[in-house]
Formats: C-alpha cells, structure tokens, sequence
C-alpha cells in the first residue's frame, strides 16, 4: 500500500478523529487526494420491549395495541351498548413485543481532492418483532350468537349481549376480525367483514436500508482548529412496512432526503480531541398509500389511502471528546441529540389525516463510550502490514419521546488503501 504509506504519517496526530470517522462520520477531516477508506459497522442491538412515549415516560412497546375492544376499535359495536347499558365489549386485548435488531453499514470514502471526499454509505438490516398476542374476555359483554342466521334467533345480530346468550370470542375469533372476517355461526359463511389485516404475530425480515451518498468540503484547517462541511442525499431503497402487516417493520422512510452536516474540530492538547458536529436532514415530500386511523392510539381501521405525505425534517447533533492513552490506544465520549418535527398529512378523502401526524414528532438522547486501537503509528514504523483501526463501543438512548428505549454494542473496522 505505497499510497496509504505516504499520508499515515501526516494523519498520525490526528488519528483519533479517522478512527472515529466511522457511519456516523463526526471529524471534519478529510481524505487526501486518491486515497480510499473501506468502513463497516456492525451493530448488535439488546433485545427492545419499551418505548418512551410522547411525555417521555417509559411503556411497554406494544402499548397501543393493549386496549379495550370496545367501539372505539370495532364501531360496529355501537349499536349494542344500550343492551348492555354501557360500553360494549368483547374483552381485552393483550400483547407484548419484543424487537430484535441485527444492523450494519459499509462506507467507502475516496478523496477526491486533498479538501473533498466523497462518501457512500449503505446499510443491511435484520430485524424480528416477536409478538404474543391473546385475549382477556373475562370483562366481555358480547359475545358470538351461536343462533345467528337460523329461524329460531330473536336477535337477528351476529353479535350479542353475553346475558342474553352471546358465546365470548377467542384469540382465533379476534385474527379472523382483524384478517378475513368472522364466521359466527361457523357455518363457513364470514358474517363479519374483515379489516383485511394479515396475520397478526412474529415478524422477521432483513434487507437494505436507504442508502447515502454525500461530499465532505473541509474549507478551514489550521491549528487548533478544522472545520467542515458536508451535503448528499438519502434516497428511498429500503422497504417501508407492509400497511396490512400490524407486526411490520421498516427498513427506509420511503422518501429522499437531503443532508446536511456541519464538523468542527478542536485540538485542546496532542492527545485530546473535541469535535461538535450539527446535521439537518430535510426529507422531501412523497406520496404514500397508508391506513387512516381515527386516532393515534387505535390503529385499527379499514380506511385506506394514498395521500401526501411530507416527514418532519431531523435536526442533530453530537459532541465528542477523544483522548489517545498511547499510539496504538484511544477512547472516546460522545453525546447525541436528536428532534424530528411532525409530520404533515393530506389527502383527498376528509379522513382524520391528524391521527397520522400526532406522535410522529420524536425526540431522543443518547451517550456512548469507544474504545479504539489503531496500526497507524506501527505502519508507520513499518511493524505492521495494514494501516487499519476498530472501535468497540457502547451506546445507551437514555431519554426520549416516541423513541424505542434501546442499547447496542458496535464494532467498527475500517482500513485505508
């Protein structure tokens, strides 16, 4: 590797700042002119079962999906709750979720000048939802009429009051509401229209997300300070969940976006780093078929449309101190901060669009340490064959709102050519 042999020694005091210019890229240097870096990230989530939600309170993440099944989720049973004298009923839904996140992201960067870098990024996912679904119909006052359709029912009404004879519904019951429809007097013919949603249990699946390619300028760079900019899109190659999927993950937003990136980098000593970054993304607007709910927290809706979507733009940002304990050893502190602002909803059908923008605001912060170890100075000296580095780090989200409470380890390798 002549090239990389020629610029280790210029990037060796600052060798801190390349070994942390991983996915997230928060140096603001630069790669010299015809030189290559090949980075990838591998990210192993702990298993997620809470989100904080809109105050920022800890809840379960299957928290909306953990309701009365009454008419607010199924409307048809409004016309029921003068029998009962209340709210009709058919019990309690309970669910739990348990999110299992696999991630990684493959960078390469060449320097296209000695001030500018290009950069694409593209990240691969896996990701399984494990679902227990039931329900509690201890609580239920309606239930199947298991005389619905025969000469002898008095009710004419595939549904009715439990005192009056109604047969409380099963797990089953409830998949085949949400799915197909269901058959109350189990004669084969659906007497209940369906929301033709699909089976609602464990959901895995893995593929790319959406990938970047952006340009690093570095316009200033004079001790103790260097300063950056960066710009490029996000475009939509990941999969957006399935809308009929309840259980369904995303893997992309299903838009393009524009970055924007802002790096600062400050030498307080030799051996300590501080570096602020800023970013904005503006996510441009889109059209995206999507059910309608009547509200945020009951998801559960046969409405159905394709309407303008336009995501709230994400503003970020990070503050890093790294400090190098020897050549080959380093170790980092980092602070992140992040606001998506609220969705903008329309169409052309007069359904309550608001449901889809409430709660889609997201705000969240997060700490992690790295430890790094780099053959930078030994490439140097001609001890080491490859002029590489790896980073291990862990990262905790420890406050947020609509933001799932998570915690990974990361293991980041790059290497110079």
């Amino acid at each position: 590797m002549p090239r990389a042999a020629n610029i280790v020694g210029v990037f060796f005091a600052q060798s801190l700042l390349i070994m942390n210019a991983q996915a997230e890229d928060t140096s603001a240097r630069v790669l010299p002119h015809g030189v290559s870096l090949f980075d990838t990230t591998f990210y192993y989530y702990f298993p997620i079962e809470k989100r904080y939600g809109p105050g920022g309170d800890s809840e379960a993440l299957a928290a909306d999906f953990n309701t009365d099944l009454n008419s607010r989720v199924f409307p048809a049973l409004s016309g029921l709750n003068p029998l009962v004298g209340g709210n009709a009923t058919l019990g309690k839904s309970v669910v739990d979720s348990r999110l299992t996140s696999r991630f990684s992201e493959f960078n390469l960067a060449y320097g296209l000048t000695d001030k500018l870098t290009l950069v694409v990024k593209v990240p691969y996912g896996y990701v399984k939802n494990e679902i227990r679904v039931g329900l509690n119909a201890s609580q239920a006052n309606v239930g199947r009429n298991p005389l619905f359709g025969t000469p002898s029912d008095p009710f004419h009404s595939p549904l009715i009051p439990i005192a009056a004879g109604g047969i409380r519904l099963t797990d089953e019951d409830i998949q085949n509401l949400l799915g197909q429809g269901l058959d109350v007097n189990r004669d084969g013919v659906t007497d209940i229209p369906g929301y033709g949603y699909e089976r609602f249990e464990t959901f895995t699946d893995s593929g790319i997300g959406d990938i970047e390619l952006y340009a690093k300028y570095q316009f200033y760079d004079r001790k103790p300070w260097r300063l950056a900019v960066a710009s490029g899109l996000r475009f939509p190659t990941g999969k957006v969940k399935d809308i009929d999927n309840l259980a369904a993950l995303d893997f992309g937003d299903g838009q393009t976006d524009i970055l924007f990136r802002f790096h600062v980098d400050y030498g307080v000593t030799e051996n300590l780093q501080l570096n602020f970054t800023t970013r904005y993304d503006l996510q441009l607007p889109a059209r995206q078929t999507l059910r309608v709910p009547n509200s945020v927290d009951q998801p559960i809706t046969r409405d159905i449309e394709t309407v303008d979507r336009n995501l709230g733009d994400v503003f970020g940002l990070d503050l890093i101190g790294l400090y190098q304990f020897a050549p080959e050893w380093s170790g980092s502190l980092r602070y992140s901060f992040a606001r998506k602002f609220q969705d903008d909803i329309d169409g052309d059908s007069g359904l309550p669009y608001s449901s889809l923008e409430q709660e889609s605001e997201s705000e969240n912060q997060r700490v992690a340490v790295t430890l790094g170890y780099s053959t930078l100075q030994r490439y140097r000296d001609k001890t080491a064959k490859t002029p590489f580095y790896a980073n291990l780090t862990y990262r905790n989200r420890f406050a947020g709102e609509n933001a799932v409470v998570s915690q990974y380890i990361s293991l980041n390798i790059g290497v110079l050519f």
